[in-house]
């Protein structure tokens, strides 16, 4: 996954239970559209950047087709953890666009800018194999995780401290009204 800023240099992953979460939700979403095919989630927080992939995999299908979705964000301003649900909603809403499309051309391959929820999101759509991509980095002997975060990110850091950061409350409770995690929609 390549991000859109040209200064992104460092990140983080996005935690494997997030990611599965929103997986979970998309496959319920998109049963039927989905049959017997695969749906992956990745992503990826940068300083100034959170970048999200979501795509879809046919069943025997060499290649995936989905969207990278990168929401620029300034910290005290923003809360991160909202941009990473408006990038995951915007994922859902650009597939829901694919599934029903028949010609796949239609969508932008370079970053286009977009209006989402009275924010400014930049998409493109990707038929990268996101497999395929990491097999090739290890015969390469490119390490996954060779660009982890360093330098700025404090591994020692507290949870209240790392949220603060990010923008977000450390108080404010991630369940909506229902008691249901945030991450469902």
């Amino acid at each position: 996954m390549e991000p859109r800023l040209k200064n992104s240099k460092k990140w983080t992953a996005l935690p494997e239970e997030f990611l599965k979460q929103v997986q979970s939700v998309f496959n319920e979403s998109f049963a039927k559209e989905i049959g017997k095919g695969t749906i992956e989630v990745q992503g990826k927080i940068f300083p100034e950047e959170i970048l999200v992939r979501v795509s879809y995999k046919a069943p025997k299908a060499l290649k995936q087709k989905g969207f990278d979705i990168s929401v620029a964000y300034k910290v005290p301003k923003d809360n991160v953890l909202k941009l990473l649900h408006l990038a995951v909603d915007a994922g859902a809403s650009l597939m829901e666009q694919m599934f029903a499309s028949e010609d796949e051309t239609e969508f932008a391959v370079l970053w286009e800018e977009v209006q989402f929820e009275n924010r400014t999101i930049y998409v493109r759509f990707n038929t990268a194999n996101n497999k395929l991509e990491s097999e090739a980095n290890r015969l390469l002997g490119l390490a996954e995780g060779e660009d982890l975060a360093e330098g700025d990110w404090d591994d020692d850091a507290e949870p209240d401290e790392i949220k603060a950061r990010l923008g977000i409350d450390p108080d404010e409770d991630d369940t909506d009204e229902d008691g249901k995690g945030s991450t469902e929609h």
